[in-house]
């Protein structure tokens, strides 16, 4: 089973105390406990092309799951494939035949649990998660939508929730913070 799609959302930090006050405003439509194993070269060639490659663990499935730039700012093409186990490695020919163009054998260089929440809307969707990587801990609100204009609406609920005025729309997200402590702890520019 194969797909891809257009990821279109808005994403946002929270603090701790954010966070437990948009946990605290809605009646969840589910819970998802997730994990992420990402994977790229030694030295991170994917993520300099913000190229994100993982497999991501759900009530013990595993779906490859590869993102491209699309070259819009809120916009991702994700590409996805179902596996029967989690790979150290994933060869760089499954990768081009899903991405199109040559891409490298990959490992896996480590992984990031999710808690998330979400809540269902006209257009869109809060995906609220809890997030834990080299013993780090973050707190994330995404607005995932189909209609620009009501993912922008339900991203101003969250903001009056939080109290939040700026105009930032865009958090480096879960791959660029995992890949930023990776590089640290491992004392790569």
């Amino acid at each position: 089973m194969t797909g891809n799609e257009i990821e279109n959302e808005f994403k946002i930090m929270l603090t701790k105390e954010q966070y437990e006050k948009v946990v605290g405003a809605f009646s969840w439509d589910k819970t998802i406990l997730q994990t992420n194993n990402y994977y790229d070269t030694e030295d991170l060639q994917l993520s300099q092309r913000r190229i994100t490659v993982r497999v991501r663990e759900v009530d013990e499935e595993f779906l490859l799951q590869m993102k491209l730039p699309t070259g819009k700012v809120f916009s991702r093409v994700e590409l996805t494939k179902k596996l029967i186990r989690l790979p150290e490695t994933i060869h760089g020919e499954l990768l081009s035949e899903m991405a199109g163009e040559p891409l490298p054998d990959v490992k896996r260089i480590g992984k990031l649990f999710t808690k998330r929440l979400v809540k269902r809307f006209k257009g869109g969707e809060i995906d609220l998660d809890m997030s834990e990587y080299f013993n780090i801990r973050d707190f994330e609100a995404e607005v995932e939508f189909t209609d620009e204009n009501a993912g922008r609406e339900i991203l101003e609920k969250v903001r009056e929730l939080i109290g939040d005025t700026s105009d930032s729309v865009v958090c480096k997200g879960k791959i660029t913070r995992f890949t930023e402590e990776y590089k640290k702890r491992r004392g790569i520019e």
